[in-house]
């Protein structure tokens, strides 16, 4: 989506705001003006006053530029993460400079945030931060503001820098809480583990069950926090006045979060070995546009210099970029080399590092058999494999095409028999939970289970498989609901829940329903797994020796533990309230996952990080001796075994995504069979420790180095992170003794959450002219910590009162149902050639109310008091104009679609809407109500390749119908009109629609009070990559084509009377003439440069028997329908 100021004629569509123009001067004479067009957030359609409004409320508020923990970046493409950033450019243009529009219609799409909570916040303070909780997130809280204390004293010290202003961390008790929050530009996915806006400086983060991912994001969203201030200063005037100088690439920003949160870790090394050994690690330069490797690569990279230069280097590499506003001058100033020589040294040493591992270790395939193929599919993640109870069936997550789905396979040869469930499309499938995956078999092989994000509250569901039905949804009140395993002889299923902070086993018995614990104490229990007669259950815990919760001290505190250790655990299925006793299975310093009985129950498998590499191991149970089954190059997780113990499925990343494995019968390895070798990586790491413990005195370098060397735990995916630039200040504040934020026996002091409206932006200027006289614009935006509440005043001084702009506009968003409030004026002049110069004072109050059902589908209304005051300041003979209309608007919203590099993709949209204005007298109201409905579908295939159809229509009747001006494209730069341009008519100027794209025809090509319009596209990869020397350097990739055909058509008529419509007439040739119907067609390119998104369209009209007429050519901005 792009944002863009440009010189065009009145119309509707395009008239918003007279300020916005380039020189910063309002245009006052004849018939041209600047105007700002939001393409993309008005979605093809013209802003109106109440309209607007909601635009708000859809963003909530504009959060500015995110640093995002975001846990698919690996299978985001670049045209997704390119179409957020100028999503988000936009919407700071709008919030700084839109006003209000004179358009009456306004068409929005895109996903809703829903709150189906109204939150009880609380905070407390630490030294440096403001840690906001929610009710049951006290000690959620109280771990958050000491881990954030320890993160920062490390960039501190790393840095070398101290902060100057407080950081604001809001924390919600789980991640569909934090799906509600109103400080992100739209609902985060579930691949979304935090993120740092900008605006305010604020850290938002969820609980998802897992202590250790819990610190990883808190420290690497902190680490942005703590930069932006460093290299930027603070305060949103410095970040916008820092983004015209400089800005930091993505692989930078990202990978130093990642290595500040994680030093090394064991789970990076497994993405760059495969990056090594498969050739597609890429130049530095061009890490930001690889998905993972923007964050695992940057990582890398910095790791790197730590290791050939010491870990001081970084922090004298960071206090380069704060001095240049430059990381190429940085480097060469810090490190004595440019990015090229770097790249160059980088890409060696992982040469050096990863190739002697293909003599040591094995491919997946070399040792099991591939059921799935990431790369004949095109996608990134297939997991959650599930072995039916006989193993001839495998249950499985895939995201093949584009959404993830649960598919059903052969085991014997993989062919794909059914998909059972379409996801991410349906208000009870909103998520399934591709992160923390599972699917289980019932015992007789008729079901499976799996859980699901459905609205407030995660949900079990039961599939019939050979129905492919969901027969059975279960929902408790937890926070949140993953892992399902169905007991293989009680008719019960147990999972990890999460509720207030504390994650663990629950178990649900099918015939009452009856809900209960298996575990209930602070540790994160996870992966649950029941053995073969269903008396017990291994699972995953970070809780160490504590195997009895009942013992443990009353101040115990869980971040004073070894939470980072993960180790395989077993426990009575009977649960700790019935007196199971919890028996440790490992104890090692490495991460143990998905552990799976073996069909005898007397052995458990599981994966283990402890060589360096995820590898599968079996524990015997009996004799407790270890060994492993498998010796990767690769990891191996989410492991499943069949009732005969013939096969075990594990999943893989090898070559840049996720694909399943069937290993034929594990047990017949004996142990010692498969020798395990330590990677380089963990080797060093060991040697360092060692020579660390042999040394009494060490440098704060090698003090910061024995840091990184703890950091080498297994953690899942990366972050997403679009950055800004702001200018440092040089003042520092002083931070209170920490005294004041604890009470006397070392508790947080707990606060109430006050509504407290603080500035996001403060903007003005103001002149005198001797022509003009006063001028001047103004713009306040404030909200509250939360953005719940929202204020702005925007205001464009000319003149006088009379000639200026101004906005006041108030939403209020904490509840589901979201309202808002503005009050507005506008003038516009414009010069007739019979009346001379005209002024339009335009002026109103809008109410409006926004009602999510799900993240897919809504309710928008509003209602709106108009006043038009036309004035003609060229004669006297003309007496003033005036108009007041009351209008109001009713719209249905759905939007499943998924975005792409230069527009949506995959999915579909639509909305239905009835807007009316009641006849009150003479000059008072329109009198018409006006229906409308617009579909879009878009279908992919081949991943790069879509058929896009849309379908839109509409009518109006009464004493004044709206009017629908056909033909043209939205933001078209070399625009022509048929018929001059109509401002004689207030009606022509504030009530009507265009209707677009209709390719090949002008502006106003066809009028009427109904239209019909379809398009049809197939949109394809054109140019993959261009690099142009001359006569601009300018680098080009990505670059998409389309063929498309327009059929419309605009007439005049009233219900029951079709004559005046005539889509054809009689013709002599063969073919039919087209008569009131246009068509249109031809080729097209669109190419996202980043800050804009560039159309070009060459297209013809037909009358099919007439033939074609001379090419048109279309230059526009904007994304594509």
């Amino acid at each position: 989506m792009t944002c863009t100021c440009l010189q065009c004629s009145q119309s509707p569509a395009c008239i918003v705001n007279q300020t916005c123009c380039t020189d910063s001067k309002p245009l006052r004479d004849h018939n041209k003006h600047r105007t700002l067009e939001c393409q993309g957030l008005w979605n093809h359609r013209p802003p109106e006053s109440f309209e607007q409004c909601r635009l708000f409320l859809r963003v909530r508020l504009l959060s500015g530029l995110f640093a995002s923990h975001d846990a698919r970046a690996g299978s985001l493409t670049e045209g997704e993460r390119m179409t957020q950033k100028i999503l988000t450019h936009s919407l700071i243009l709008a919030s700084l400079f839109l006003t209000q529009s004179p358009a009456l219609y306004a068409q929005i799409f895109g996903k809703n945030h829903v709150q189906y909570k109204t939150f009880k916040t609380k905070y407390i303070q630490s030294t440096h931060f403001d840690i906001y909780f929610h009710e049951g997130g006290e000690t959620l809280a109280e771990f958050v503001a000491e881990i954030a204390e320890q993160s920062y004293d490390e960039l501190q010290e790393n840095f070398r820098y101290e902060l100057i202003d407080r950081i604001t961390i809001v924390v919600y008790n789980s991640h569909n809480d934090f799906q509600q929050t109103n400080l992100s530009l739209g609902p985060p996915e579930e691949s979304v583990g935090g993120f740092t806006e900008f605006f305010k400086n604020r850290v938002v983060i969820p609980y998802e069950g897992d202590w250790e991912k819990f610190r990883h994001v808190i420290h690497h969203e902190l680490t942005h926090a703590v930069m932006l201030q460093m290299v930027y200063g603070s305060g949103m005037q410095a970040i916008l006045s820092g983004m015209a100088r400089s800005h930091l690439p993505l692989w930078f920003i990202e990978g130093l979060a990642e290595y500040e949160s994680r030093g090394w870790d064991t789970e990076s090394d497994m993405f760059m070995r495969d990056a090594a050994l498969n050739g597609y690690a890429p130049k530095i330069d061009d890490l930001s546009r690889y998905g993972f490797l923007a964050y695992k690569g940057g990582q890398s990279v910095l790791y790197y210099l730590a290791q050939k230069y010491g870990a001081e280097k970084i922090g004298e590499l960071m206090n380069k970029v704060k001095i240049t506003k430059s990381l190429e001058r940085a480097v060469r100033q810090s490190l004595g080399v440019e990015i090229n020589d770097l790249s160059k040294s980088w890409h060696k040493h992982l040469k050096k590092e990863y190739w002697p591992d293909i003599a040591n270790r094995q491919e997946p395939h070399e040792i099991a058999k591939p059921l799935t193929d990431h790369v004949a599919y095109r996608n990134f993640i297939n997991n959650s494999a599930a072995l039916s109870p006989n193993g001839d069936q495998i249950a499985f997550l895939s995201d093949k095409s584009d959404y993830f789905d649960i598919y059903l396979m052969s085991a014997i040869d993989g062919k794909l028999i059914n998909k059972l469930v379409s996801g991410q499309k349906t208000d009870n499938l909103e998520e399934l939970h591709w992160l923390r995956p599972g699917i289980s078999w019932s015992p007789d092989g008729k079901f499976i289970v799996f859980a699901a994000k459905a609205g407030a509250e995660d949900e079990l569901h039961v599939v019939e498989v050979q129905k492919r039905k969901i027969v059975r949804s279960l929902k408790f009140g937890l926070d949140g609901v993953f892992s399902p395993t169905w007991s293989p002889k009680n008719d019960e299923i147990a999972f990890v829940g999460t509720r207030n902070g504390q994650c663990d086993i629950f178990a649900v018995d099918l015939q009452t329903e009856k809900l209960r614990k298996i575990t209930d104490d602070i540790f994160s229990d996870l992966d649950p797994s029941y053995s073969p007669d269903g008396s017990r259950l291994a699972f995953i815990s970070d809780r160490g020796s504590y195997l009895d919760a009942t013992r443990l001290a009353p101040d115990f505190k869980i971040w004073r533990s070894d939470y980072r250790n993960l180790d395989v655990y077993i426990i009575d299925a009977a649960g700790v309230a019935h007196g199971g006793k919890i028996e440790q299975i490992t104890n090692t310093p490495f991460l143990e996952k998905s552990p799976v009985y073996s069909p005898q129950g007397d052995k458990v498998a599981f994966t283990s990080d402890r060589s360096g590499i995820c590898n599968i191991y079996v524990h015997d149970l009996a004799t407790r001796e270890e060994y492993p089954l498998t010796n990767l190059i690769s990891g191996a997780f989410h492991l499943s075994w069949a009732g005969d113990g013939s096969r075990m499925t594990f999943v893989s990343f090898y070559n840049a995504g996720y694909d399943i494995f069937l290993l034929k019968n594990p047990l017949d390895l004996k142990p010692g069979e498969i020798t395990v070798e330590k990677t380089t990586f963990l080797t060093q790491l060991e040697e360092k420790r060692k020579a660390q413990r042999d040394t009494t005195m060490r440098t704060a370098a090698e003090a910061r180095e024995d840091r990184i060397l703890d950091k080498y735990r297994y953690y899942v995916f990366g972050k997403d992170f679009a950055s800004g630039i702001i200018t440092p200040r040089e003042d520092r504040i002083a931070f209170d003794d920490t005294a004041r934020y604890k009470s006397e026996t070392g508790e947080y002091i707990v606060r109430d959450y006050k509504t407290k409206f603080t500035p996001d932006i403060v903007y003005g200027n103001a002149g005198y002219s001797q022509f003009f006289g006063v001028q001047g614009q103004t713009q306040i935006s404030l909200s509250d910590v939360l953005g719940n509440q929202r204020l702005d005043l925007i205001t464009d001084l000319f003149y006088d009162i009379r000639n200026s702009n101004y906005l006041v506009r108030y939403f209020h968003l904490p509840r589901r149902t979201d309202y808002g409030l503005a009050a507005f004026h506008n003038a516009w002049y414009f010069y007739s050639s019979n009346v001379g110069l005209m002024r339009d004072r335009y002026y109103g109050l809008s109410l409006l109310a926004s009602r999510p059902f799900s993240t897919f589908r809504r309710l928008d209304a509003g209602v709106t008091w108009l006043g038009i005051n036309r004035e003609f300041m060229s004669t006297t003979e003309v007496p003033l104009e005036r108009i007041r209309v009351l209008a109001a608007n009713l719209a249905y919203v759905t939007d499943t679609a998924l975005w792409g590099w230069t527009g949506p993709n995959n999915g579909s949209r639509s909305e239905f809407s009835v807007s009316l204005s009641p006849k009150i007298d003479a000059n008072n109201g329109l009198g018409f109500v006006t229906l409308r409905g617009d579909v879009r579908r878009y279908y992919k295939f081949f991943k790069e390749y879509n058929l896009v159809v849309r379908l839109a229509g509409g009518f109006s009747e009464g004493s004044e119908p709206q009017q629908f001006f056909l033909g043209g494209l939205d933001n078209w730069l070399n625009q022509r009109f048929s018929g001059g341009i109509r401002i004689d008519r207030p009606e022509d100027i504030y009530f009507s629609s265009f209707e677009t794209p209709l390719r090949g025809t002008n502006y106003y090509e066809k009028t009427g009070n109904r239209f019909a319009l379809m398009n049809l596209e197939f949109r394809f990869p054109m140019i993959r990559q261009m690099e142009l020397g001359w006569p601009l350097p300018l680098s080009m990739y990505n670059v998409r084509g389309t063929l498309f055909t327009d059929i419309g058509a605009a007439w005049q008529g009233e219900i029951g009377k079709y004559e005046r419509f005539q889509p054809f007439k009689d013709s002599s040739s063969r073919l039919p003439t087209l008569n009131d119907l246009l068509m249109g067609y031809g080729i097209g390119a669109r190419a996202n440069l980043g800050f804009l998104l560039l159309r070009l369209d060459i297209a013809w009209t037909t009358k099919l028997s007439h033939g074609a007429s001379k090419p048109r050519y279309y230059f526009s901005l904007g994304t594509e329908f």
